[in-house]
């Protein structure tokens, strides 16, 4: 059995790139498929091989990719018919779980073929980012948010802005959190509370503020509460009056 196996392996070995990237021979309009790519080992790029199967030398000039998440880079050295074209495709999966899609289009002069489009796809296995990454400020008592301050800006009298700011309980264990608005502004805040967050759970929170008549600037304390107890940090509510 040893024996039978040792060509097998070899065999394997010497199909693998020698730069230790993947390559993959797709034709205009193909597509690659990454298969899984884990979010926590960051970026991967792979080598997208395309063939000039037109009886025309192809000019590149311009590679377009619709999202950030995807930058790709070529030579824009001329591509006689028969050669081969080759393409470096870096995806960054971060905060993006899920099946991935994304189109790659090489833009041409000179020629009649003026865009040949690419795919890749995949499938990106996410992780548990830690709280800090889009909530770096500790209110206190394991509550974590994305903001300190919400900012309306300017608001005419009786109009009404709105605010997202994302939250979390950090704690290992489970905890009600409520947000205490002061009972002059009561009238003017509306919002939902988040009440019992699970140990880790995060949550987005979308306020709406009206401004109020006769003011020419709001500033006032939301007061959170984890499990009834205070936080250290309030979080500021500002608004000014719109002329």
């Amino acid at each position: 059995m040893r024996k039978f196996l040792v060509p097998v392996i070899l065999l394997v070995a010497a199909c693998a790139p020698k730069d230790g990237m993947r390559t993959f021979r797709v034709g205009d309009g193909g597509v690659a498929d990454l298969g899984s790519i884990r979010e926590i080992d960051g970026p991967v790029t792979v080598r997208l091989v395309l063939k000039n199967d037109l009886p025309d030398t192809l000019y590149p000039v311009q590679l377009h990719t619709p999202c950030g998440c995807t930058q790709a880079r070529f030579g824009q050295k001329p591509v006689a018919p028969g050669e081969d074209e080759e393409i470096e495709v870096t995806y960054n999966p971060a905060y993006r779980p899920g099946p991935m899609e994304e189109i790659i289009q090489i833009r041409y002069a000179g020629t009649p073929a003026r865009v040949r489009t690419l795919r890749i796809r995949g499938e990106v296995i996410g992780y548990n980012h830690p709280i800090e990454e889009d909530r770096p400020y500790a209110f206190g008592e394991g509550l974590y948010m994305s903001h300190k301050v919400l900012t309306y800006g300017r608001l005419r009298p009786g109009e009404t802005g709105d605010f997202f700011f994302r939250h979390g309980n950090g704690n290992t264990r489970g905890a009600e959190v409520v947000f205490d608005i002061p009972d002059p502004w009561k009238p003017y805040v509306r919002m939902r509370q988040p009440g019992r967050m699970k140990a880790d759970e995060r949550d987005t929170l979308h306020v709406k503020f009206t401004m109020p008549a006769g003011l020419d600037s709001v500033e006032f304390a939301l007061q959170p509460r984890v499990d009834g107890k205070p936080t250290e940090e309030v979080l500021l509510l500002r608004a000014w009056k719109k002329e």
